[in-house]
């Protein structure tokens, strides 16, 4: 059996303007199709996973092609908002404030997209449940229906990113991305610490301890992250060290978490297609032309199919990655099928 994954052919998708009525129409079609809206019951809550974009980026998706389904959502009687959460890395994004401003400046506002912006992990990512030791964003609880939004493009670790990604790594609480990226806890850098203190007073699980004139995080750290954004010195570290395939394969298993007894239907955005995610602090010139926007209830089918049609270009990119692996343990872990029917549409 193949999952099925549409496709509407987009040869220039950053420009909305002269795509509208395209888009909608494919929206239209999609959502009959699959018949996700009639699926979920009235005037439920629907999360709609999106990415604002770094600082100094202009890469991120179009906030325009996020309003039109927030309108199909409201027209079809549920509640949308835009689900995001902190990021590991300081930055814009590190806490939910100067996260929500940056969404704003690029036009995530309500009155642009309709719908209002929650940070599914809280202040500084420190809320979270969990599952298996996985931190998920713990105000994800609220939400059992899920459009997952993703702008496709290259990465420098996984080789690509995509629906997978944008729900295991963007819906983890910080605690969670820490787990991924790293094996180990984090580390106090002592020639920036200038022993304020702050992070001991923050820290839930009392980890953070005073010995021989400085401090050091113990064995007690449950990996929660909150302290990485709190102190005002940069001086909490991570070690970046899990492999590309460690951080392929823990990336499926949180998206297996997060989509498990929650429906979903998810988007590649193949606009405007990037060397480097939209976390990457500098607009970027593409590396090949639009190809437009697919769509499918399986996302590893839609990662393959989005992966196949950009394969020559990614694999130049980093031809010393396998991102297939993020795929082959998608499949193993259930979450959906490899092979997939393409099914194009035009009006």
């Amino acid at each position: 059996m193949k999952s099925k994954v549409y496709f509407l052919p987009l040869e220039n998708g950053r420009d909305l303007n002269t795509n509208r009525k395209r888009y909608i129409s494919f929206l239209n079609f999609l959502f009959n199709e699959t018949k996700f809206f009639s699926s979920i019951p009235s005037h439920k809550k629907i999360g709609i996973k999106v990415h604002f974009g770094e600082e100094g980026r202009e890469n991120y998706l179009n906030p325009a092609y996020v309003r039109e389904v927030t309108l199909l959502c409201g027209e079809n009687g549920l509640q949308p908002f835009l689900l995001e959460t902190t990021t590991l890395y300081r930055g814009k994004r590190q806490e939910d404030k100067s996260h929500f401003e940056l969404a704003q400046k690029h036009g995530f506002t309500l009155q642009k997209v309709l719908a209002p912006i929650i940070f599914v992990d809280g202040k500084r990512g420190e809320s979270y449940y969990e599952i298996n030791g996985n931190k998920i964003a713990r105000r994800l609880k609220l939400f059992t229906f899920l459009i997952n939004l993703a702008h496709f493009k290259g990465h420098m670790v996984t080789g690509f990113g995509g629906a997978l990604k944008n729900i295991g790594m963007g819906l983890a609480a910080k605690g969670g991305k820490l787990d991924m990226h790293s094996v180990s806890i984090p580390y106090i850098e002592e020639t920036k610490c200038e022993l304020c203190g702050i992070c001991v007073d923050y820290c839930p699980n009392q980890a953070i301890t005073f010995q021989r004139k400085r401090y050091f995080i113990t064995t007690n750290c449950a990996g929660c992250g909150g302290c990485l954004t709190i102190c005002p010195n940069n001086a909490i570290q991570i070690n970046w060290n899990s492999t590309p395939e460690e951080l392929q394969r823990k990336i499926a298993e949180y998206a297996y978490i997060i989509l498990k007894n929650r429906f979903a239907i998810h988007f590649n955005f193949l606009i405007d297609i990037t060397p480097n995610c939209d976390c990457f602090p500098k607009t970027e010139e593409p590396i090949m032309k639009d190809i437009g926007i697919l769509a499918s209830l399986d996302p590893v089918a839609l990662d393959q199919a989005s992966y196949d049609l950009t394969k020559e270009q990614i694999k130049n990119l980093y031809p010393n990655l396998n991102p297939e692996t993020i795929l082959t343990v998608g499949e193993e872990l259930k979450i959906g099928l490899r092979e997939y029917e393409l099914s194009s549409y035009e009006i």
